[in-house]
């Protein structure tokens, strides 16, 4: 592959993961705010005892799953760091999970309920650096089309 032909291609895909992200932060940011606005307009209307409180939870909550996606990602980066460092480089690693679900539909409407809360926590907590870590590659891909241009 020629410089050039290299070069389109950084190019490319800078631009293409720039718009990811630009989606993403986009995304997450008027997903939550739409839940904010929704929960916080009917416990006022209602007067539901902490509205605002839970509406602020899950307005954070998308960038709680972010936070989740991420946190198992690096769990299974530190796994297999730790997995080739006691069995050398020439590993082949696969992973299989099996889940047991209940399929009955309460069940299912507590359990999505309980992890909306469950990330609008850990985005109250790591949200900030979910979304540091987002511009901060965003910036990233700017100054590699910059540089390569």
């Amino acid at each position: 592959m020629s410089y050039r032909q290299n070069r389109n291609l950084v190019i490319r895909h800078a631009i293409i993961d720039s718009l990811f992200i630009l989606r993403s932060l986009i995304w997450r940011t008027s997903l939550g705010l739409t839940f904010f606005i929704i929960y916080a307009s009917l416990g006022y209307v209602y007067s539901w005892p902490l509205y605002l409180p839970i509406a602020i939870l899950l307005g954070f909550s998308p960038w709680g799953w972010k936070v989740q996606a991420n946190r198992k990602e690096k769990a299974e980066s530190r796994e297999l760091k730790k997995l080739r460092n006691q069995l050398g480089e020439g590993i082949i690693y696969t992973r299989v999970e099996s889940k047991v679900e209940i399929n009955y539909r309460g069940a299912i409407f507590l359990k999505s309920v309980f992890g909306l809360f469950v990330s609008g926590f850990w985005s109250v907590v790591l949200g900030w650096k979910a979304i540091w870590d987002e511009i901060a590659q965003l910036v990233d891909n700017i100054k590699t089309v910059i540089k390569f241009l």
